[in-house]
């Protein structure tokens, strides 16, 4: 299989990378397409739709490749893979029917090839992504590989997923692969280290905590974080909340789930979380990142390389935008550690959570992770 990689920041751009990138006789059958907001997701649809090129699409604030980090472009990684070994489906999730969408989804995949992988996005941040996990799990069975992450824009948490001629801003797309044809290897790690004695969320109701420890949910993390507590205005009723010190949520028989807290109510002082969890849960909180947390990311990397996959054709990852945020300039050393890594063609977003399998677990879906997944046609 060749891959190539191509980022524009105009449809011009675009027109002449993709032109380029055809000259020696490539012909691209597959486009997984990233893409900023300010973008024409549309325009640039029908420019490769016009090429016989299949899209697997999803929007963020930030892309990037083995090259560059770009806050208002769009990259692709470009496959001439057998469309005989893929199918690209949408489902929206409608009037909050995730799991539904992902069981249907499951059922798709295994109606296609007998071993499948799913590559996914989903639009729509409340939409539960643990829903997402079971509801695949539950048809496709439990260590099913599943990889991705939500779209979208840290700034309103809108985003879209999309293929040629359909889109979603409610809803998640698929890359489904045949496991038979295409090794699919990848992990989600965080590196966060905990700190403190546990807590427990005392009331809550759905991804909102109100109590903690049967006190206001921000007056305990306020007390922890100090005066870091807020990314934004803190004279707003609503207010956005640091993502540096994620959540670690206790999960039996694995690694904990990493939860950021990302919005405060100033009116009962409860917070949204980045995910779901029960009532009665216990966490930890997170210590500030340090070189550390890169470097683990990047010997996950290079573990699955020495140990199950030798080689690959490329590279995909989904790294949590709090990242971006928390590690500013080491968010890009880890993302050219991975390119580095694999030194293959690679592209990316950072993303509103991820979907992806922790080491020694299953498939999850997390928050404050990396998920990176290589791709090898056999």
């Amino acid at each position: 299989m060749i891959v190539k990689t191509l980022c524009g920041h105009s449809l011009d751009e675009i027109g002449a990378a993709l032109s380029a990138s055809m000259t020696d006789g490539f012909r691209p059958t597959l486009a997984i397409l990233f893409l900023s907001a300010g973008q024409d997701r549309e325009a640039i649809c029908r420019l490769l739709d016009r090429q016989g090129i299949a899209i697997f699409g999803a929007t963020s604030s930030t892309v990037f490749t083995d090259k560059s980090v770009e806050s208002d472009a769009t990259v692709a990684l470009l496959l001439d893979l057998d469309p005989a070994l893929f199918r690209i489906v949408v489902k929206d999730f409608g009037d909050n029917q995730v799991y539904e969408a992902a069981a249907a989804l499951g059922r798709e995949g295994l109606e296609a090839f007998t071993h499948p992988a799913y590559l996914i996005s989903t639009a729509n941040f409340r939409a539960s992504g643990e829903a997402v996990v079971r509801g695949l799990t539950d048809v496709a069975g439990e260590n099913v590989s599943i990889a991705g992450a939500g779209a979208g824009e840290p700034g309103d948490f809108t985003g879209w997923v999309f293929t040629n001629h359909q889109s979603s801003e409610n809803g998640m797309i698929a890359l489904i692969l045949n496991q038979d044809r295409i090794s699919l290897k990848g992990m989600a790690v965080s590196g966060w280290k905990a700190v403190g004695t546990e807590k427990t969320v005392t009331r809550s109701d759905g991804s909102r905590i109100y109590a903690i420890d049967d006190k206001p949910a921000f007056d305990v993390i306020q007390k922890f974080i100090g005066s870091d507590a807020y990314w934004d205005d803190p004279s707003l009723d609503i207010v956005k909340l640091n993502m540096t010190y994620p959540l670690q949520f206790e999960r039996p028989g694995g690694s904990p789930k990493m939860l950021p807290a990302v919005v405060l109510n100033k009116a009962d002082r409860s917070v949204l979380v980045g995910g779901t969890f029960s009532q009665g849960a216990t966490f930890r909180f997170s210590l500030p990142p340090d070189f550390e947390v890169v470097d683990q990311v990047l010997e996950s990397a290079r573990q699955v390389k020495e140990t199950e996959l030798p080689e690959a054709d490329a590279l995909i990852v989904f790294s949590c935008v709090g990242r971006l945020v928390s590690l500013g300039p080491m968010s890009s050393l880890e993302v050219e550690g991975l390119a580095d890594v694999w030194k293959k063609p690679m592209i990316g977003f950072f993303s509103l959570g991820e979907f992806g399998t922790v080491p020694g677990g299953k498939p999850e879906f997390h928050g404050t992770t990396v998920s990176w997944v290589a791709l090898k046609e056999k």
